[in-house]
C-alpha cells in the first residue's frame, strides 16, 4: 500500500467519526443493529454464563458508571461493557458480517453503551462511534479473513478489541495520537480462539474484546503510550496474524461505503453457516407433512466450512446443538419451526431426532458459496423431494422485516423486561439517532435516579 500505513488509515478514519455525516441507509442499518443486540442481550440475563461472570465482575467492579442491560444495577465501564457483550453473543443470535463470519455489534456495542452512558453522549454520537467500531473491526476483518479465522483465532474476538476500541476514541474525542496508542493498546491485548466456540467461553472472547478496547481507549485518554504503527510494526499484528495480500482495494472505499449495512440479523439463534438449510428444510416442511419415519437418507450439500464448523451429527447439549446443522435440520423438519424456543425446550438426546440425524448425510461441494445449500428427501417409498437455498434469510439480500425484527426482540426482551418496557424500548431504537442522550434507552431497565453531573474531561 503507498501512502499512509493502514494503522494511520484507520486512526484518520476514527477521528473523522466524531463529525461525518452518516446516509440514512447507514443510520436505519445501526438502530435496526442495535435493536437487535439489546434484545439479544436481554434474552441472556439469565443465562448461566452471563450469572458466573456477573459474580467475577461484581467483586472487580469500580465505581457505578454504566448500567447491564436488564438490571437495575451499575458497573464501572469496563466491566459493564464486559457483561453486556458476553450476553449479546451468548445466545448466537446476534448479527453476522457473513464476509468475515465477524458478530460485528457483539464488542463494540458493549464497549460504546458503557462509554456513551457514562459521557451522557446523544444517540448521534453513539451510533457514529458504533459505525465507526464495526467499520474498523470488519475492514480488518475483510484484510485478514480467511487465513486469520483458519488458523484458528476467533476473528469476532481479536477484531472485536479493534473495532471497541475505536468506537471507544469516538466517544473519547481522542485526536491522532492518542487514538493511533489505542489501536496499539487494542492490538497487544487482541485473543481469542476458536477451540472456545462449542462452550461459554466463546462469548467471554466476546465480552473480554469489548473490555479490552474499552480499557485500550481508556488508557490511551489517560496518556499511555503504545506502538501507534500496530499493525504494520515489526512482530506487530501482521507479522503475527498474517500480511495480507491488498490493503489498497478494502480500503479504497472507507469512509465512502458502511459495512454494518452489510450485517445479517440472524432469524435463528445458531451458526450463521447453518441458515440456509435451515430455510431449506422449513421450505420442505412446508410442502407437505413430514413423518421422520418414511424417510431412508436425508443429503445435506453445503460449503465445505459449513461441515467444518456445524459438522456434529449428534451434539450433547443445547449449546454445541447451535453448531450442528444437522440437529437444525431435524429441528426445522419437525418441529417447522428453528427459534429460540425450539433450540432451547428440545431435548438433543430426543430418540427421534437422534434416529433422523443419524439418516442424514453432509456432502461438501467447493462450488458452493457459504450462503448456499441444497437439502434432498429420499424416502421410503422411493419420492424424492429437494430444496436450494441461494440467499439466507436475514441477510442483505432477504434482510429481517421491520415486523419480523419487532417479534425477535420482543421474544427476546420479554425474558427480561415487562412487555411495556420492551415495546418502549423498541421504539426508542428507531429514533436513536435524534436522542439527546441514551436515557430513554437505559430508563426501561433502570429506576430513575439523581441527575447526573456533566463527566470530566478523563473518565473516571
Amino acid at each position: 500500500m503507498t501512502g499512509p500505513t493502514v494503522s494511520r488509515a484507520l486512526v484518520a478514519f476514527i477521528c473523522e467519526g466524531r463529525t461525518r455525516e452518516l446516509p440514512p441507509d447507514t443510520v436505519q442499518s445501526t438502530q435496526r443493529a442495535i435493536a437487535n443486540w439489546l434484545g439479544c442481550t436481554l434474552g441472556a440475563r439469565d443465562d448461566d454464563s452471563v450469572q458466573a461472570a456477573l459474580r467475577v465482575a461484581d467483586a472487580l467492579a469500580g465505581p457505578p458508571q454504566a448500567s447491564l442491560v436488564g438490571r437495575d444495577r451499575r458497573l464501572d465501564v469496563v466491566n459493564a461493557a464486559w457483561i453486556n457483550a458476553l450476553a449479546a453473543n451468548a445466545l448466537d443470535y446476534d448479527d453476522m458480517h457473513v464476509p468475515t463470519l465477524i458478530h460485528p455489534t457483539g464488542a463494540v456495542v458493549g464497549a460504546a453503551l458503557a462509554l456513551a452512558e457514562h459521557t451522557r453522549a446523544s444517540g448521534a454520537q453513539f451510533i457514529r462511534a458504533v459505525v465507526t467500531g464495526i467499520e474498523v473491526e470488519c475492514r480488518l476483518g475483510l484484510l485478514l479473513f480467511p487465513q486469520h479465522y483458519d488458523r484458528g483465532w476467533h476473528i469476532s474476538a481479536t477484531l472485536g478489541t479493534f473495532g471497541a476500541a475505536a468506537a471507544g476514541c469516538v466517544l473519547l474525542s481522542l485526536d491522532p495520537v492518542r487514538t493511533g496508542h489505542a489501536l496499539g493498546l487494542a492490538g497487544t491485548q487482541s485473543s481469542g480462539l476458536r477451540a472456545m466456540l462449542p462452550n461459554a467461553c466463546k462469548s467471554f472472547n466476546i465480552g473480554k474484546a469489548a473490555a479490552s478496547g474499552t480499557l485500550a481507549a481508556l488508557l490511551a485518554q489517560a496518556g499511555f503510550d503504545s506502538e501507534p504503527d500496530v499493525l504494520e510494526a515489526k512482530f506487530g499484528l501482521f507479522d503475527v496474524f498474517g500480511w495480507p495480500e491488498d490493503t489498497a482495494s478494502v480500503l479504497a472505499d472507507l469512509g465512502r461505503h458502511d459495512l454494518i449495512t452489510e450485517a445479517s440479523l440472524k432469524p435463528y439463534p445458531c451458526g450463521v453457516v447453518i441458515h440456509p438449510v435451515i430455510d431449506a428444510c422449513l421450505a420442505l416442511a412446508e410442502q407437505e407433512p413430514f413423518d421422520p419415519a418414511t424417510v431412508r437418507r436425508i443429503t445435506i450439500t453445503v460449503h465445505p466450512r459449513t461441515l467444518v464448523l456445524a459438522g456434529r451429527q449428534h451434539p450433547e447439549s443445547a449449546l454445541t446443538g447451535r453448531f450442528s446443522v444437522f440437529h437444525a435440520a431435524a429441528l426445522a423438519l419437525t418441529r417447522r419451526a428453528a427459534g429460540l424456543s425450539a433450540f432451547d425446550d428440545t431435548d438433543v438426546h430426543d430418540p427421534v431426532l437422534h434416529a433422523l440425524r443419524a439418516r442424514m448425510v453432509g456432502v461438501e461441494d467447493p462450488t458452493l458459496a457459504p450462503r448456499q445449500a441444497q437439502v434432498r428427501i429420499e424416502y421410503r417409498d422411493g419420492r424424492t423431494l429437494s430444496q436450494s437455498i441461494e440467499h439466507p434469510s436475514g441477510s442483505p439480500q432477504r434482510p429481517l422485516s421491520d415486523a419480523q425484527l419487532a417479534a425477535k426482540f420482543t421474544e427476546l426482551a420479554c425474558r427480561a423486561l415487562a412487555p411495556e418496557a420492551a415495546a418502549r424500548l423498541y421504539e426508542a431504537c428507531g429514533r436513536l439517532y435524534h436522542l439527546p442522550d441514551l436515557d430513554a434507552l437505559t430508563a426501561q431497565w433502570t429506576r430513575p435516579g439523581p441527575a447526573r453531573a456533566a463527566p470530566p474531561d478523563h473518565v473516571q
